[in-house]
């Protein structure tokens, strides 16, 4: 699967590939690092590989440095995983723990996941970067089972994003891992570079709690045999299938103004 994470992103290129492998002891020295850490990184991670570092020299695009935040190299790194658990605490882990800004790719089987996470600089601690406002992508077969997988798989290139400085580059990176949430939505992906994450994400996660609710209310539903209890989870199903269906327009909505 690293290969097709390579070829996905458009990761062979002089200068950029390092795929350099990096040992799990230098998680293991890190403070933070407790032995049931340790034991999850021994049992479910393969292995960490460096697979690009992304920079002025690398890819030709400015670093961007302010006050706020420390965009002047963006570290591609890839985690092969034994068992697909404890995702979140291990890619929380890594990004944590380097402090560049980091797009994560999981291998697990025949599928890819990848994940951005926005980092600022650390007022009270120099040198150190606060990691926020994560973006993740579901499990992807790098086939695409859907047309619009595929194409959105084919959009991964990263050609396809701005070149204005690093930090844009890597906002706009994130925008399109977090779109892949669009997919049940549109006949036909697009990346919608002009629909921010903060103006969609209220939607999508409402339909998200809606869906869930439809989905525990109906199986609910058919295991109860009072009539009456029975009407009453019955309403409210109705009312949850229909706050999905507001939340649906709502996003058909935003995807119109895009």
């Amino acid at each position: 699967m690293k290969e097709m994470a390579i070829g996905l992103l458009g990761l062979r290129r002089d200068k950029i590939l390092q795929d350099t492998k990096v040992p799990k002891t230098l998680f293991y020295e890190l403070d933070d690092f407790n032995a049931p850490k340790k034991k999850i990184f021994t049992n479910e991670v393969a292995e960490i590989l460096l697979l690009a570092i992304l920079n002025e020299d690398t890819i030709n695009i400015a670093p961007f440095k302010s006050e706020e935040v420390n965009y002047s190299e963006i570290y591609v790194v890839y985690v092969e995983l034994k068992k697909e658990k404890n995702i979140a605490l291990i890619v929380e882990a890594i990004q944590k723990n380097i402090h560049n800004p980091v797009i994560v790719i999981l291998g697990f089987e025949n599928k890819l996941r990848f994940f951005t996470a926005t980092k600022r600089l650390n007022k009270a601690e120099k040198g150190k970067q606060v990691t926020e406002d994560t973006q993740t992508t579901g499990w992807l077969s790098p086939q695409g089972d859907l047309p619009q997988e595929k194409k959105y798989l084919e959009g991964l290139n990263i050609t396809n994003f701005s070149f204005h400085n690093l930090f844009a580059f890597y906002q706009e990176f994130s925008n399109y891992i977090y779109q892949l949430a669009l997919i049940p939505f549109v006949s036909d992906f697009l990346f919608l570079k002009k629909l921010a994450i903060q103006d969609i994400k209220p939607a999508i996660e409402a339909f998200r709690v809606k869906e869930a609710e439809v989905r525990r209310l109906t199986e609910e539903e058919v295991k109860i045999i009072n009539f009456g209890d029975r009407i009453a989870i019955h309403r409210k199903l109705l009312d949850a299938q229909k706050e999905k269906e507001e939340a649906g327009v709502t996003i058909g909505k935003l995807l119109e103004q895009a």
